[in-house]
């Protein structure tokens, strides 16, 4: 017989326990997180440090924090549409103070790849300013030795697509920069790069190779970059997937926050918790110094 005042309904219980749990991590937010082990931080960018052309409060002043305290940055992104410069230009213009070196994206990991798998010809599917981004490639679409997939935004249509298809049936090899589901820019979601991917992944029965987040090459490339062991690492995002549990499996500590593509009832579901969640890139400093003097 159960107790009196406890229930013997094995889903309620449940109920009870995620709602306690829910509640619990809204109220203490870092999910006992130790901030003072952290000496490095990998920020991801749209989402977290601005939304489409808007900075998110709080971003000049946790870098400032950061580099009070020494502790070493470096920016991570899955953005394809615009070129390494592109990228430190639009930075520049919202006041975000970086060094051009200190942003990692997929196209680096694109050229190790390269030079790995003795690839010399691909079919680069991207925005035109991106492709100088990955060196001395020969573009080719007549029997290229891959298939390199990046954000062609609104460029994406059923003759581009299947262009791409009909190169990976003749056997090229398949490279996808991303493979993000979606992204936010002025509070609207929309289509990023990865349902794309997933189509011609399912059409041409080939696995692409992804190179971007949460592929551990990519978390892998930006550890050594910062020089550090990974459990002193972290990685900051508003994507779940990508940024916080795609670096979690690669031992860095993961933090979400509720900005950009934030999506609660994902959080909720999820059946693995970030180490952290926070309201916006404002409380990183308040999380990594808490206690400290």
């Amino acid at each position: 017989m159960p107790r009196k005042g406890h229930s013997s309904d094995p889903k309620r219980n449940h109920l009870c326990w995620r709602i306690f749990i829910i509640i619990w991590r809204n109220s203490c937010g870092s999910y006992g997180m130790n901030g003072s082990n952290i000496s490095g931080v990998l920020l991801d960018l749209s989402g977290t440090l601005y939304s489409g052309d808007e900075r998110i409060e709080g971003t000049r002043k946790c870098l400032a924090a950061l580099r009070e305290r020494n502790i070493a940055f470096r920016f991570l992104t899955n953005t394809t549409t615009k070129s390494l410069e592109e990228i430190a230009a639009k930075l520049d213009a919202l006041e975000i103070e970086v060094e051009i070196d200190w942003i990692l994206t997929p196209l680096a990991a694109a050229r190790e790849r390269l030079m790995v798998d003795g690839f010399k010809t691909a079919a680069l599917f991207m925005a035109n300013p991106v492709k100088k981004d990955l060196g001395d490639i020969i573009e080719t679409e007549d029997d290229p030795d891959v298939v390199i997939m990046g954000d062609l935004s609104d460029q994406f249509d059923y003759a581009t697509l299947n262009r791409a298809f009909r190169l990976l049936a003749k056997g090229s090899a398949f490279y996808a920069l991303a493979k993000n589901r979606c992204f936010e820019s002025g509070g609207e979601l929309s289509l990023d790069l990865g349902p794309f991917i997933e189509a011609l992944s399912y059409a041409s029965r080939k696995e692409p190779v992804c190179l971007g987040k949460p592929s551990p090459g990519f978390f892998q490339h930006a550890i050594k970059e910062l020089n550090l062991p990974p459990e002193n690492i972290a990685v900051i995002g508003d994507d779940l997937e990508t940024d916080v549990l795609g670096a979690m499996d690669c031992g860095l500590k993961g933090i979400l926050v509720r900005t950009g593509k934030y999506n609660e009832e994902l959080l909720r579901n999820s059946p693995r918790s970030p180490d952290a969640v926070i309201d916006s890139i404002e409380e990183l400093p308040s999380l990594l110094f808490a206690g400290s003097t």
